[in-house]
């Protein structure tokens, strides 16, 4: 069923509780077959946030395609979660910023800037996925 990401408890699932993964799926550059891995998130402003290394397969693959799904989902009962269909775009703009409150979501506090630096020492850039398409895979409930 299609989903309103702006939804109160859609909201909740994906910005509170214990931090949850982002499987994104991308099309490899060379050989057009998927290609998925887990990730560090941030929704903000309609939008998922993703800090990378600048040098990986999916930022590689997003300059070749930028058309991407994701999943975001839970492991415990009740399970939850959404598939996105949407468009990755790259950028720079506010790296730092953005990087920082993925880290500060993940990490504890005492040790979320020795993380930021460890992440900054290398050329990173952000994955921006603006949804085109959100279904619900909320629907288990135990009887």
């Amino acid at each position: 069923m299609r989903v309103d990401l702006a939804d109160k408890k859609l909201l909740s699932f994906l910005t509170s509780g214990r931090p949850k993964l982002l499987r994104l799926a991308v099309i490899h550059p060379k050989e057009n077959k998927p290609h998925v891995s887990s990730v560090w998130y941030l929704f903000s402003d309609g939008s998922f946030w993703i800090s990378t290394a600048s040098d990986r397969l999916k930022v590689r693959a997003i300059r070749r395609n930028p058309k991407v799904a994701l999943v975001i989902d839970t492991d415990v009962m009740p399970y939850e979660g959404i598939i996105v269909e949407g468009i990755a775009k790259l950028t720079k703009t506010d790296l730092e910023r953005v990087t920082l409150a993925i880290v500060r979501k993940y990490i504890d506090r005492k040790n979320v800037e020795k993380q930021f630096r460890s992440l900054m020492r290398s050329p990173r850039i952000l994955i921006r996925v603006e949804p085109l398409k959100a279904l619900d895979i909320m629907s288990y409930q135990e009887h």
